[in-house]
């Protein structure tokens, strides 16, 4: 191990969190090579004696309980042992959680603790997420070791306990995601035969409206899909931040009856497709909802249709449904051309009603074409920052009639008011997203802060003379080219709320003034360089 000097020593021992934080992203981004390093040095410290000792988490002796040190300093463990893939390592902590949460008298809760207790529960659908994925093998999906099945099921166990213990006229039931992905997660856990499990979570029946005149609709293999899609990746983890059940269904209704009736998902998405699965199967016209859902297959595997197959059942069981609307493929490894079998045995399958793509590019779009798959779509990102899809992908989808499903055309939501005329933002404060992070390496990769200073200025003017906001332009800037189907706006369910300025992307279009505006500004970004600093849409993946 090489000697670290005492001036770095002192910079390292100085340096405000936030801005240490912000030098180690850098470095890792300038070097990802030493990102492995960086991940097996966070598992042995995550992984000394002292990491399972979590003391008392709640402080009883008061009227209402309240959160100790102790249960910020276990969350903050157990995140960071999520983020380095410690998932089995973290159950034993989240059971704790739980099961001291079981013992609290929640009829005086605050809403802080509440809300703690809330993220807990997110919490435990990402780790699990991540024990589901820890399964995969490259012939299908392993069972639990006997090492790892203990653990799982004393956080079910945990979780049941806290259930049935649980006062449902003080609070709502803070661990109903837990509940629902640990009974639903085919992982092989012993789950015990309760009327009172099957009544957790049940929704009373709703009916969706019809699609109103003023939603823009685009068709997909003749069916009517509104023209801005839902996107549920923020329920992969608290980080976008969480709420609670309850909530999260509450701001699906709303959504649904305003006209935000598509939504995208994933199989790795944590439970977006149970929550999804669980609204949809309440709704009286389940129909008139449609799941967009993925197969995502990021490691060598060896594609059998049993394989195959297993997965579509898997979406299906998740979203509780006997088939998937649109089922959208990513294959992380070009040289190998087992996808071309994967999606035949996909088209094959009769519980898969449309094919799509994820991040594919253009040339490898058109050989899944070539080889007679009916693509309907492909999900690729496409903003003003990121506009590769105007350089060869979008000419390929007209000919063979492909629409794009566009997602990061908000940029995490940086082209918006909020930031006009900011500084460029410290990425680790805690309002700043993961995908904020993201997307800001995005905007320096395509011209600078300044300039994109400059962009929201523009947009701003444009804003104002149609009436909408900054979000509205950049939006149907991305609708108005005729080979995208719709956007995907990133929607925090049950956290924050958007729907009605998302609508007023709707029905009017940008003018020729406002394009040679917004053109004069692209013309001084790197844009045309993307492509080859990336590669084409989907290369940064790869």
């Amino acid at each position: 191990m090489a000697h670290v000097n005492l001036m770095v020593d002192t910079v390292i021992a100085n340096l405000p969190e936030e801005g240490l934080r912000s030098v180690l992203r850098s470095m890792l981004a300038a070097n990802p090579s030493v990102t492995s390093l960086f991940e097996e040095r966070t598992r042995n410290y995550l992984q000394k004696p002292f990491a399972a000792r979590t003391g008392h988490l709640f402080n009883t002796d008061g009227n209402a309980p309240s959160l100790t040190e102790n249960f910020r300093a276990t969350q903050q463990r157990v995140r960071a042992m999520l983020g380095c893939g410690l998932c089995y390592e973290s159950l034993p902590l989240l059971t704790a959680i739980v099961s001291q949460a079981s013992h609290l008298r929640l009829q005086s809760a605050s809403e802080e603790l509440a809300h703690a207790l809330s993220t807990v529960d997110g919490d435990i659908v990402q780790a699990l997420t991540a024990v589901q994925k820890s399964l995969l093998i490259p012939t299908g999906t392993r069972s639990l070791s006997h090492e790892e099945k203990p653990v799982v099921q004393a956080l079910l166990e945990s979780v049941i306990q806290c259930y049935e213990s649980w006062d449902p006229t003080a609070l709502d039931f803070l661990f109903e995601r837990s509940l629902a992905s640990l009974t639903t997660a085919s992982l092989g856990l012993n789950i015990p035969d309760t009327n009172a499990l099957s009544e957790c979570g049940k929704l009373s029946t709703s009916t969706i409206p019809p699609l109103a005149s003023c939603i823009e609709t685009f068709n997909l293999n003749g069916k009517p899909l509104p023209r801005l899609f839902s996107g549920l990746w923020q329920l992969s983890s608290p980080s976008w931040g969480t709420a609670s059940t309850h909530k999260i269904r509450q701001q699906f209704s709303a959504y649904a009856a305003k006209g935000f009736t598509a939504y995208d998902m994933a199989d790795h998405y944590g439970d977006a497709e149970v929550i999804f699965g669980k609204f949809r199967a309440s709704c009286s016209n389940p129909d008139a909802l449609f799941g967009a859902t993925k197969y995502c297959i990021f490691t060598p595997s060896t594609i059998t249709q049993e394989v195959v197959q297993a997965n579509v059942t898997e979406r299906c069981q998740r979203m509780a449904s006997n088939h998937i609307d649109l089922l959208q493929f990513h294959w992380q490894f070009y040289a190998d051309p087992q996808y071309i079998q994967a999606l035949q045995y996909l088209q094959e399958d009769p519980r898969v009603h449309l094919i799509g793509l994820c991040n594919f590019d253009t040339h490898h779009m058109e050989q899944v074409i070539s080889a007679g798959i009916k693509v309907q779509t492909n999900q690729v990102q496409f903003s003003l920052i990121d506009s590769r899809p105007m350089f060869k992908m979008g000419e390929v989808c007209t000919k063979h009639d492909v629409k794009l499903l566009t997602y990061g055309t908000l940029c995490g939501g940086f082209i918006a008011e909020k930031w006009l005329g900011q500084p460029e933002p410290e990425l680790f404060l805690q309002d700043i997203t993961p995908s904020q992070r993201k997307y800001y390496e995005m905007i320096l990769n395509w011209g600078g802060w300044a300039l994109f200073q400059d962009l929201l200025e523009t947009l701003k003017k444009i804003a104002d003379k149609h009436n909408v906001s900054i979000s509205n332009v950049a939006t149907r800037w991305v609708l108005d080219f005729k080979y995208v189907g719709a956007v995907i706006v990133g929607t925090r369910m049950g956290v924050s709320e958007h729907a009605d300025e998302n609508l007023a992307a709707f029905g009017w279009k940008l003018e020729e003034s406002d394009q040679i505006s917004i053109q004069a500004i692209l013309d001084r970004s790197k844009s045309n360089q993307l492509i080859e600093l990336l590669g084409d849409c989907g290369g940064e993946y790869r």
